[in-house]
């Protein structure tokens, strides 16, 4: 009896064995067959890849062609790039400005841009782009960087690159002629101080300046008179007496804090004096440079760009082959069952 009930359990524990056996070796087969089907077709490339390369070499040749006549069609322009600071101009301000102008460019609507610019319209046909892009200093982005590396903090990322106040600007214009960079910066300065809103900004603020300086020079006139008296306060005054303290309204003032305070103010005009001194409404930190070679490629780059792209679409020729053949075949293989 005892015989009978484990002679299944037996049976059965043997069957899994032979199964999962099984299943293993249908999964190396499987792997194996995979890599066979990828070297097969590695060397099947390959083959027709040596089979064709008379085609491909033509291909790379027309490519280079290409290149060199795309060079010689479209006239070379040339890059650069500008840096400036503005106390008044925001993102959204100096950003229309140099849409507008990169609009009439891209319309070739060059009457209208060089009465904007006031430069001759033989110039203004020169410039191809122009565009600006606020620069973050290095603080902002590692709090955006921060913000970043958290779910979730995408508002907070809004919220800072629309309410930081970095006020560093990067113009870039793309020229036909070098010659055009001459001067362009001083020209787009102008260009940008004369905006009306900005005008006034700058109005009210030199006002408040001045104003500030007032009083600043007020402020500091009667502390002159409040050093005087202290000063006065230290010779004696009578037998025995020496003053080391001055006293106003029975409250003694610390004639340290009075000199510290003079400074102070006088610190403060010297940067007011600044600001009315270099008109740092706009302040130009970089020019534009003049460079040698064409941001849109020299003669060999474009032939190199050129031969790459044949060489890729004849590749893909190749590949294509493969396809159309392998197609082709199981066709065959559909129709003969």
């Amino acid at each position: 009896m005892s015989y009978k009930e484990r002679t299944p359990v037996e049976n059965n524990s043997s069957l899994d064995e032979i199964d999962l056996s099984k299943i293993f070796i249908s999964i190396g087969r499987g792997i194996v067959r995979f890599f066979k089907s990828i070297f097969r077709f590695f060397f099947l490339y390959l083959d027709t890849l040596i089979s064709k390369t008379k085609i491909i070499l033509a291909l790379v040749l027309a490519g280079i062609i290409l290149g060199i006549a795309y060079f010689y069609a479209f006239k070379p322009f040339y890059e650069s790039r500008m840096t400036l600071n503005s106390a008044y101009y925001r993102g959204e301000f100096l950003d229309n400005s140099i849409q507008n102008l990169n609009r009439l460019c891209s319309e070739n609507n060059y009457r209208v841009l060089a009465n904007l610019l006031k430069i001759e319209p033989e110039k203004a046909k020169t410039l191809r782009k122009i565009q600006v892009e606020q620069i973050i200093s290095p603080n902002m982005q590692m709090l955006i960087d921060l913000y970043k590396s958290t779910k979730g903090n995408q508002r907070r990322i809004d919220s800072l690159i629309l309410n930081h106040s970095d006020s560093t600007f990067q113009i870039m214009v793309q020229v036909y002629d070098t010659t055009t960079l001459v001067g362009l910066d001083t020209i787009l300065v102008n260009y940008i101080k004369n905006n009306k809103f900005v005008n006034k900004r700058i109005a009210i603020e030199r006002k408040n300046l001045l104003n500030r300086k007032a009083k600043l020079i007020r402020e500091s006139k009667n502390l002159d008179t409040l050093k005087s008296y202290m000063a006065k306060s230290y010779l004696p005054q009578g037998p025995g007496k020496t003053g080391t303290n001055v006293t106003l309204n029975d409250k003694q003032s610390n004639p340290i804090d009075v000199y510290r305070e003079d400074f102070r103010l006088y610190d403060l005009q010297l940067q007011i004096d600044r600001l009315l001194f270099i008109n740092s409404e706009i302040e130009i930190i970089d020019r534009f440079i003049t460079f040698g070679k064409p941001a849109s490629g020299t003669i060999e780059k474009n032939a190199v760009k050129g031969a790459l792209i044949g060489l890729l679409a004849g590749l893909l020729y190749v590949f294509y082959i493969i396809l159309r053949e392998g197609l082709r075949r199981f066709r065959l293989i559909i129709d003969e069952d």
